[in-house]
């Protein structure tokens, strides 16, 4: 029989990795026995018209980073430098607080998860005497101050670095707890596939995110120059952009060493056969790389928390960063021709994974309940 606490899970859909993180949680909660859990996008409930707009202009932002008017690196690190008891930091707390009122109001959780940088709940009095506990899953690895807003009873953080640098912030260290970054079981699964499997087969197999680029054009460039290396093969991973998709399908039909691959739920199992993946530096999707053991490459990482990410696993030795295509191609050619680059690599991220993160979370939260159930057990 279920368990009766209900839980609202606070999300935003800014990328796909606040959404997954929220829906892994989700799946945790259920699997063991908390049936009673609501996920919310805060954002696009409180502010439908205002929501679309800025989703539109966060997913034009890596183009415009291109034409040198990195507009979301430039709010990034201002709003960071807030003071946090100024007029627009609290401004910023306050957003989607009246709608939060009526969502709280309606479901009467007992624990309320953000796994978005929100503002803190409103408080007891306008919420009629009801004060769920509250708990911040942070996704990235450089903690922006907008984390730290809503003051919950509890963070789950992905490495003790990042617990660390809070408590200089002033965060009691018993109110941190590393966890990992929860994403899907399959990636931990991916792994060890991967160690059993054809990687150091004559044919490299490189994933490729297609948007590590901000324009086509330099998609196309990238697969040129690494097309030049011996022995590989190129699977693009286009996924929602299905103009991009159809466009790259057609100019490299001719070409048996390209996959152009759309939208797809498998990318686990693509990542086991991999050599490496050049992908953007989201936290969630770093993560996901972190857990299926695959090297990463970064090609010129957005300003903002995905610079601080990618900047963050280099110096870990977990993954290569590159400003440059041409840089980036000698790098993946140096990492192919040489075995102990690749297991240097390999022990980086080994030593940056999280064992369920999810369920560690779930845990903590309801430390009475029995130990959870992994999938396939």
């Amino acid at each position: 029989m279920g368990q009766e606490a209900r839980i609202l899970i606070l999300t935003a859909d800014y990328g796909e990795g606040h959404h997954q993180v929220s829906k892994v949680l989700q799946q945790s909660l259920i699997r063991n026995g908390y049936n009673q859990v609501t996920v919310v996008d805060l954002f696009r409930e409180a502010y439908p018209v205002m929501n679309k707009i800025f989703r539109y202009l966060y997913r034009q932002s890596q183009h415009a980073a291109t034409l040198g008017i990195p507009y979301y690196g430039w709010s990034y690190h201002l709003t960071n430098r807030l003071p946090m008891k100024g007029r627009i930091a609290t401004w910023m707390n306050s957003l989607g607080g009246d709608r939060l009122k009526e969502i709280i109001l309606q479901y009467k959780p007992e624990v309320v998860i953000y796994t978005f940088p929100f503002g803190s709940l409103p408080s007891r009095e306008a919420l009629s005497g009801l004060r769920p506990r509250t708990a911040v899953v942070i996704t990235d690895f450089e903690v922006h101050q907008r984390w730290l807003f809503s003051k919950p009873d509890h963070y789950f953080v992905p490495a003790s670095d990042v617990k660390e640098a809070m408590i200089r912030q002033g965060v009691p260290e018993n109110r941190i707890t590393v966890t990992g970054v929860p994403v899907r079981d399959s990636f931990d699964k991916a792994a060890m596939r991967g160690f059993g499997s054809g990687k150091e087969a004559n044919e490299q197999v490189i994933l490729l995110m297609a948007n590590v680029c901000g324009t086509l054009h330099s998609l196309s460039r990238l697969i040129r120059e690494l097309l030049l290396l011996s022995g590989v093969r190129i699977q693009v991973i286009c996924g929602r952009q299905e103009g991009w998709r159809r466009k790259l399908a057609e100019n490299w039909a001719v070409e048996a060493r390209v996959d152009v691959i759309g939208f797809t739920d498998q990318l686990d199992v693509l990542m086991s056969s991999a050599c490496c993946i050049v992908t953007k530096a989201g936290g969630v999707t770093l993560s996901e790389t972190i857990q299926a053991a695959v090297p990463i490459f970064i090609l010129k990482p957005f300003m903002g928390q995905e610079k601080e990410n990618a900047l963050y696993l280099q110096r870990k030795g977990a993954a290569v960063v590159a400003f440059t295509i041409h840089d980036l191609v000698l790098r993946i050619q140096a990492m192919i021709s040489s075995a102990s680059i690749k297991q240097t690599m390999i022990n980086g991220l080994l030593a940056a994974r999280q064992e369920a993160a999810a369920d560690h979370i779930v845990r903590h939260l309801f430390p009475e309940t029995s130990p959870i159930r992994r999938s396939g057990m």
